[in-house]
């Protein structure tokens, strides 16, 4: 893919609001059961005037394409929430298509380099999506180092806004031949250096792969919330990955597992997935997959310790 990032003029304009009615629609899916977020009755969604951003040397709006298709916007001005900011995410949208395959971290920081200083983004509380993509993109650029609240925004009019403030150096000199690196082992390593790594190959993955997999967890409890087992997995574009299921010892044969097995496929198949996968080693569940409709698909003899890690898959419709 050939993302571009290209500064929009007074002529573009009038494709940036037609593109923001279909903002304001995606936004609804989080946001429509708020105050004045009702389906207009004409049924086309309106948005305020975005046309200060072409106009204004004090803020800036850039179109983003996408092997030359038009993909989305980028708008961002100088209002924060504090004296020092100095630039502010004031609207970004990726057309749906083009969602999930990270170009939306690629040209957020394409931007954050373009512009050194302190930065802000800010996401409405029940915008859930908006809010796990920013963390992921401002705590990879910034390397963890960012500050996260619920703060009240006064314009247009007092509102809560989850805001995370961070600093830009601005594009990365190119390093120096006579740069040494060296291997250091560490065993009480921060969370800012473990960071780096664990973002940097997750970013590379998601280039190809598109963005990373949402976990979540299914739990057995009794009546006063005791957890006795339950299942933490992740959902992908085409599969649900079935981490860890457990149940505790009284419990098992009784059906349990198969319950939250069931949850887990449901909730995979409302998500769109076509596949359950799970692993499991020699000693452990096998059978209990095989009984619910999964089929061996590989295996990896001598794993650790002399015991096999065993990979099932089951389709789900």
């Amino acid at each position: 893919m050939k993302i571009t990032l290209s500064k929009a003029t007074q002529e573009d304009k009038n494709t940036i609001q037609n593109l923001a009615r279909f903002y304001v629609y995606e936004m609804s899916r989080y946001c429509g059961f708020l105050p004045n977020w009702e389906v207009p009755s004409n049924g086309l969604f309106e948005c305020i005037d975005f046309s200060s951003y072409c106009e204004k040397p004090d803020r800036h709006a850039f179109l983003i394409k996408v092997d030359e298709e038009l993909a989305g916007f980028v708008l961002i001005n100088k209002v924060g929430s504090t004296s020092d900011v100095d630039w502010n995410v004031g609207e970004f949208f990726i057309v749906s298509k083009f969602q999930g395959k990270g170009i939306g971290r690629h040209v957020a920081e394409q931007v954050f380099n373009q512009f050194p200083g302190v930065w802000e983004t800010s996401q409405i509380p029940e915008n859930t999506a908006a809010i796990q993509f920013w963390d992921r993109v401002v705590s990879r650029y910034s390397h963890g180092q960012f500050e996260k609240g619920l703060k009240t925004v006064l314009e247009p009019k007092p509102h809560p806004m989850i805001i995370l403030k961070f600093t830009s150096q601005g594009s990365p000199n190119i390093q120096s031949r006579e740069n040494v690196y060296k291997v250091v082992v560490d065993y009480v390593p921060n969370e800012a250096d473990n960071a780096v790594v664990r973002e940097g190959i997750i970013a590379f993955n998601e280039s190809i792969l598109g963005e990373r997999d949402k976990a979540f967890s299914i739990f057995l409890k009794n009546d006063s919330g005791k957890v006795f087992g339950g299942i933490q997995a992740f959902l992908g574009t085409e599969s649900i990955y079935i981490d860890v299921l457990w149940v505790e010892g009284n419990l098992k044969k009784q059906g349990y597992g198969t319950k939250l097995l069931d949850v887990a496929e449901r909730e995979a198949i409302i998500n769109g997935c076509v596949f359950s996968l799970v692993d499991t080693w020699d000693f452990q569940a096998e059978e209990f997959y095989l009984k619910n409709g999964y089929e061996r698909i590989g295996e990896m003899k001598n794993y650790w310790l002399g015991h096999s890690k065993i990979f099932l898959r089951k389709k789900l419709r």
